[in-house]
């Protein structure tokens, strides 16, 4: 039987909770292990097969290896509750006789948005399957060794990950080969608080691994420049002689700087700059974490020369079948939905994540956008299902759900969690799954339940527990008037108060779904809404009842819920619409497409789109890859690889 190993530092460690509500929980300790990369293997003689099967996991991360092969990694990030495996058919791997198993672990220790991790909680789970009958698994046979070869050099993001300085001349260099000698290592020794504590939810995709040359390669003194062709998620590998600890400079970036170096220092708060020590021999350089770029410089120290043939480009992301049309008569759309469709292609990871660079983590409005993308794109909700789950799984630390799931960072953010109903529907609409809508009914129904319960005379207010975000960043609020700090403030505002009203309007749908009848009176909570935020002396609706402000973010949801909505206050919204653009907003560009998509606006949406402040704005400036927001220079620390803002593709069908 299977059991959960480690080594065994790891196995004497009690759990850290570090899952809590963002403004009232703290850590009740810190780990101290960070950064730790444990190896295992194990040898195994196998006769004559037809079928061979893997179902792995690991805590946090893992890498497998079978007779010095890559196979593949995983899983994806989840809490101990619902852990996801892989499975994989291995049977091209294997070979009769004498078979080498090496899996390549890792624990990051960081409180962040990628891992449920800094909990002390470490371990790899195996299993082989030969001919349908289990023939090995992970116990206290397996060897186990620290890989002493990495060493950090700091973190980068939001504490997302280690800068790496890898020793090519470290003795556990080349684990993976079966001819390794691994008799010094020690026996795994189980870890009985995962083995309690985790359980299984189910299966997750294995990500498509494939290795590309990069487009350029150009060599200038000590320096190698390399140009992938655009920007990708995954690793550089390269081969590379020379002296003893000498060591190569290994600078990434998504641009260039004026003078044609690589811009290494990110504007999204990343600065990839990493080492590679060598042996003294020929040594193969292979990165472990994955990072979001496009050009590479090598500054080689004396004495050093580069394989240029060596230097590959391992991209990983989502698998990704492209079945929409997204051709389009008018060629500057048709490079917007390309544009957009090849940002969710290369973005979306073992999650839907906020941008593979800075956070690498998965928030609920963001993940939900790519979901729909990804779904339009390829014909298939699994991804969107994912993201859904995943967000289910956070109600034991809220059930008002938390806004970056399957991590040990604690965020809320009240927008995100009142969109998951509509997030709900909208997959039903795609997949129509009675069972799955029935499985995440329970969940609605706990969001539901948890914002009821700040409603007061028909309005939600003084949603303190959770950040009011409306847009991101503040200077794209379009002058909001409304304090939007975090902790949020008491108090009424318009934005906050829709989204309610949205929320019930999808969960009342879903209740029909399900053949379960109503329990709101929407018509009362619209007509409460409309009474204390529409200005019938300018025809829009207002920012708090107070205010004499009317922002397009005010306006834009209750033409997309119908709250009350005449004739004359549509096209009152939709001149404003026209006016305004997308320029002064961001994260709300998405709700105004989709309210114009329901009025049958179609010819606007196609002008908004196209836009030269918009999406053409990405291509003006270079974007292979769409931007967190519309230019470069827009946000202080903008990404420049952000799947969220791909929702273009949703809508391709009705104005390419």
């Amino acid at each position: 039987m299977a059991k959960w190993i480690t080594n065994k530092e790891f196995s004497k460690l009690q759990r850290i909770n570090v899952f809590g509500k963002e403004h009232s929980f703290k850590i009740s300790s810190v780990s101290k292990y960070k950064n730790k990369h444990i190896l295992f293997r194990k040898k195994s003689c196998l006769s004559d097969f037809s079928r061979a099967c893997i179902v792995i996991s690991a805590d946090d991360y893992y890498k497998l290896y079978i007779n010095g092969r890559f196979v593949c990694m995983g899983p994806a990030s989840s809490y101990p509750s619902c852990y996801y495996y892989n499975e994989i058919d291995v049977s091209e791997f294997l070979n009769e006789g004498e078979n080498t198993f090496a899996v390549h672990t890792y624990y990051s220790g960081l409180i962040n948005r990628v891992f449920v991790s800094g909990d002390n909680m470490h371990g790899m789970f195996f299993k082989l399957y030969i001919d349908g009958k289990l023939y090995m698994s992970s116990d206290e046979s397996w060897k186990t060794s620290y890989h002493s070869g990495y060493s950090d050099l700091g973190t980068y993001g939001y504490e997302t990950g280690f800068l790496e300085k890898y020793d090519s001349s470290a003795k556990e260099n080349g684990f993976e080969k079966t001819d390794f000698d691994d008799s010094c290592w020690e026996n795994a020794v189980i870890n009985y608080e995962l083995e309690k504590s985790c359980d299984f939810y189910g299966k997750a995709d294995l990500l498509s691994v494939y290795d590309i040359r990069p487009k350029e390669i150009k060599r200038e003194g000590n320096k190698i420049f390399i140009d992938i062709g655009r920007e990708l998620c995954g690793y550089l590998t390269y081969k590379a002689c020379g002296i003893r600890n000498s060591e190569i400079t290994i600078f990434s970036g998504e641009e260039l700087n004026e003078d044609g170096s690589v811009r290494y220092e990110l504007r999204c708060n990343c600065r990839y700059v990493e080492k590679h020590v060598l042996s003294g021999g020929c040594d193969k350089y292979m990165q472990y974490d994955y990072k979001g770029f496009r050009y590479v410089c090598l500054l080689l120290p004396d004495g050093c020369s580069v394989d240029e043939d060596s230097i590959i480009i391992t991209v990983r992301h989502h698998p990704y079948l492209e079945k929409a049309d997204i051709s389009s008569d008018n060629k500057k759309l048709e490079n917007i939905f390309r544009l957009c469709a090849d940002t969710v292609k290369y973005g979306v990871q073992e999650s839907c994540v906020d941008c593979p660079t800075r956070e690498k983590g998965q928030y609920l409005g963001d993940a939900g956008f790519i979901g729909m993308s990804h779904a339009v794109l390829t014909g298939d909700t699994k991804v969107l299902e994912k993201v859904l789950l995943d967000f289910a799984h956070s109600s034991f630390i809220c059930p008002g759900l938390m806004a970056v799931s399957t991590c040990s960072f604690n965020q809320e953010i009240a927008d995100y969690s009142l969109m998951y109903p509509f997030f709900a529907v909208w997959c039903y609409k795609k997949n129509n799954s009675i069972p799955f809508i029935s499985e995440l009914f329970p969940y609605i129904e706990g969001v539901m339940r948890y914002f009821d319960s700040f409603v007061k005379d028909g309005i939600l207010c003084n949603v303190t527990e959770k950040w009011n975000l409306v847009d991101w960043p503040s200077n794209l609020r379009d002058g909001y008037d409304f304090d939007l700090q975090n902790p949020p403030l008491p108090g009424i505002h318009n934005v906050i108060a829709a989204y309610y009203i949205g929320a019930v309007e999808s969960y009342e749908e879903i209740r029909q779904i399900l053949g379960k009848p109503p329990i709101y009176d929407l018509k009362s909570l619209k007509k409460a809404f409309f009474s204390r935020f529409y200005d019938e002396k300018e025809g829009l609706f207002k920012d708090t009842p107070t205010s004499s402000h009317h922002s397009i973010h005010s306006n834009i949801l209750p033409m997309l819920f119908d709250i009350e909505m005449t004739e004359k206050i549509k096209m009152r919204i939709i001149r404003m619409i026209r006016e305004k653009k997308l320029l002064s907003v961001n994260y709300f560009a998405f709700f105004i497409l989709l309210a114009l998509e329901k009025e049958g606006e179609f010819g606007l949406m196609r002008e908004l789109i196209l836009d030269e402040g918009s999406w053409s704005n990405m291509l003006k400036e270079g974007a292979t890859t769409c931007y967190e927001a519309w230019g470069k220079e827009q946000k202080w620390n903008t990404s420049l690889f952000h799947p969220w803002m791909s929702y273009p593709v949703i809508f391709y069908e009705k104005i390419k």
